[in-house]
């Protein structure tokens, strides 16, 4: 394809994909609208799955939250440039002039390039439908394009309903050639004496989803009004023939509104058209979403099958060949004792290095995720979402390499953060996607993608090329207080060229600490130390934290609370108070001393609810694997046991509240005589303070100059050994 828009889908109230290439990298934030440009080709291609139709009722985007601001009284739009080889154009127009000879002469003088552009609406109505209203020759905005084929919203009505009509009959055919498979005479007396008008004994003999409840009334009105056995088949048989004539008739059935072909206007779509479509239907799509289904027994067993297939050598032999060359590991597949739970056949294993693949690494999985779906579905276009995730700095350049060389052969889309999988300076088709109101692309250049990209990722520019070592904390005050402590004990962050980047707070942490952006700036040698607020964190907090940034950079969580809390020292309170209140309040360093213990044992409830909240308000969410893999289980009972398992652990909780908040109470009470001014809130500790004199603590502000007002005897030991620290 050359081209990619999308209207008023999701957050893409207009955006494009244009020239696109071989391989194209999407780069943007998280949110920006990446995935939902992917999710419209795929959807685009899923449309096309419908065996020919140019329209269809039952379109894979339904919700309301797939329409642009959640208005659907406009429709959605996708369109894409499909560029055709040469005998692919020819077929094209052979057909046309096939099916009217009268054009052949115009198709003849038609000076065109080998790209059509087609145009898809998806609109909701009474039933949500799905359309194409455009195929014309030449690429997007081209207004000289030749029409091909076009329909309004009101013909894609009109086949819709027919549609609907016809799948409505071809559903109570389906359902009364069941019935009177599953139902002989000998049953027959029990069904009869049985059916109720609820028709809830009639789905079970259908089965769920088999049929309609009106369909189900229906027959179950049949079986009551049939004399016996017989008379119920004969009616069955009567029933299905009306039938089958009413489908043949909704399906024939001419549109009252006409629709535009390239020899005029008619009420019949054209065979041109449907052998387009179908043309379109087959081509190979591949979709690897960031939520990726674990890789094991599916991927064994056609490994296996390979290996034990006659004439299958060389294609398992070139599989393994790649793999070894860019992971450096061995992959094969045996059979295992147990059996699989999707077959009851002997399930395959998928070994690496000689190990089961499931105690390798999620580097290593993921890797292979990639490798394995392309080498094995080979689709002409792959559409991949953050390919980079558990992936090291060597595997994302190694797999970087492969996309590059499979894209001669398959046309490539991927989402990413990584600089490895963006190499502008070897790509040409480069995109950075931006999120305001709606999401916007912007084609980079090889030297504005240098320029655009970090300032994308939220690193200033001077953060790259200025600063050796980058700190990173939660907001402006935390870098102010850090900056006046190094100077406080001269200790000079501009000889160490160091640099500060303010997150936003710690629920900001992965964005920042993704491996994308710590080996973008690893890359240009910047050493990276993320500087966070204690506040109930605590050592396996610590340590979760820093896997995240294991072998790129460091974690310091601090010992306190909040650095507020690193500025309550009696003396420098005392003087900033008398400052503040412009020497209205002079209080001595004992009378704040005295104050902040009475004041810390006000908060002493309020450190225990903080403690609890972080016990008790973690998300509990109902976990999607074990759905997506349920094997023999149904959806529905799949799904409830997720959310009864959910429900289970917050009724748990519930129980356990007052064990929690007794267990909470001992850990503060164990810290407390000699901590206590270091577990409170540090801000609301400064505040109640303040206002024993009347006066009220402004965070942004007043911790500045507070930290202005200490002496380095007054700075506590933590705070001058991390300012030493960010410094050496």
């Amino acid at each position: 394809m050359a081209d990619v828009q999308g209207v008023r889908f999701r957050s893409l109230r207009d955006a494009a994909l244009e020239d696109c290439g071989e391989l194209n990298v999407l780069i943007g934030k998280n949110n920006s609208g990446k995935s939902n440009l992917l999710s419209a080709i795929e959807l685009f291609f899923q449309f096309f799955q419908s065996s020919g139709a140019v329209a269809t009722i039952s379109p894979s985007l339904h919700r309301l939250t797939d329409w642009y601001s959640k208005d659907s009284t406009h429709p959605i739009g996708i369109t894409l440039t499909l560029e055709l080889s040469s005998a692919e154009l020819k077929n094209l127009t052979d057909a046309i002039a096939e099916e009217a000879p009268q054009v052949r002469n115009a198709l003849a003088r038609e000076r065109r390039e080998a790209l059509v552009t087609v145009e898809l609406n998806f609109i909701r109505d009474k039933m949500n439908v799905g359309y194409i209203s455009r195929i014309s020759f030449g690429g997007q905005g081209d207004s000289s394009g030749t029409v091909i084929f076009a329909m309004s919203s009101a013909s894609a009505l009109d086949i819709a309903n027919n549609f609907s009509k016809a799948k409505e009959y071809s559903q109570e055919i389906q359902a009364l050639k069941r019935l009177t498979e599953r139902i002989d005479a000998e049953d027959w007396r029990m069904v009869s004496d049985r059916m109720v008008s609820n028709t809830s004994f009639l789905r079970s003999i259908l089965g769920p989803g088999t049929a309609r409840v009106t369909d189900l009334r229906k027959i179950s009105k049949m079986i009551l009004d049939a004399s016996d056995y017989g008379d119920f088949v004969a009616r069955c048989e009567d029933r299905i023939a009306a039938l089958d004539q009413q489908h043949q008739l909704v399906t024939a059935a001419e549109i009252s509104h006409p629709l535009t072909t390239f020899s005029g206007d008619s009420t019949d779509v054209p065979d041109y058209v449907t052998g387009f479509v179908r043309k379109i239907a087959s081509t190979n799509v591949h979709y690897l979403s960031e939520q990726r289904k674990p890789i094991g027994e599916v991927e064994a067993s056609r490994i296996l099958k390979l290996k034990t297939s006659r004439g299958q050598g060389d294609v398992l032999r070139e599989i393994q060949s790649v793999v070894s060359s860019l992971l450096g590991v061995q992959i094969d597949a045996f059979s295992s004792d147990a059996t699989s739970g999707r077959t009851g056949d002997l399930s395959a294993e998928l070994d690496v290095d000689e190990f089961l693949v499931q105690v390798n690494g999620s580097g290593i999985r993921e890797a292979l995720r990639l490798i394995l779906d392309y080498e094995f579905e080979r689709p002409e276009i792959l559409l991949v979402e953050e390919p980079e995730v558990h992936l090291h700095p060597a595997l994302e350049t190694a797999l970087m390499q492969y996309l590059k060389n499979i894209s001669a052969n398959s046309q490539i889309f991927l989402t990413t953060h990584s600089t490895n999988f963006l190499d502008v300076g070897s790509l040409d088709n480069v995109y950075l996607i931006r999120k305001g109101d709606e999401t916007s692309v912007q084609r980079l250049d090889v030297a504005g993608a240098e320029d655009a990209i970090p300032e994308e990722l939220g690193l200033r520019l001077s953060s790259l090329f200025m600063f050796d070592r980058l700190v990173f904390v939660e907001g402006p005050s935390d870098e102010q207080l850090l900056r006046t402590f190094a100077d406080t004990l001269n200790v000079s962050f501009g000889q160490a060229s160091l640099g500060f980047v303010t997150t936003g707070g710690a629920r900001n942490f992965t964005h920042y600490a993704t491996a994308a952006t710590l080996s973008f700036l690893r890359k240009r040698n910047v050493r990276t130390v993320f500087v966070l607020d204690r506040d109930e964190r605590d050592l396996a907090d610590l340590e979760d934290l820093q896997k995240r940034v294991d072998g790129v950079s460091e974690v310091q969580l601090l010992r306190r609370r909040e650095l507020e809390n690193y500025l309550i020292h009696p003396d420098a309170l005392a003087r900033f108070i008398s400052s503040k209140s412009n020497g209205v309040s002079t209080p001595t360093p004992e009378e704040i001393s005295a104050a902040i213990d009475e004041i810390c044992e006000e908060l002493f409830d309020v450190a225990v609810e903080r403690r609890i909240l972080k016990r008790v308000c973690r998300p509990v969410i109902p976990d999607r694997r074990p759905v997506l893999s349920r094997g023999e289980t149904d959806f529905n009972s799949a799904l409830t046991s997720q959310l009864h398992s959910a429900r289970d652990k917050l009724s748990s909780l519930v129980a356990e509240i007052d064990s929690i908040k007794a267990e909470c109470t001992e850990e503060v009470k164990a810290d407390w005589v000699n901590r206590k001014s270091e577990i409170v809130p540090g801000d609301e500790l400064l505040d109640k303070l303040f206002q024993r004199f009347s006066l009220r603590f402004n965070k942004r502000q007043d911790a500045f100059k507070i930290s202005q007002e200490m002496k380095p005897g007054e700075i506590p030991v933590e705070m001058k050994q991390l300012v030493e620290r960010l410094a050496s």
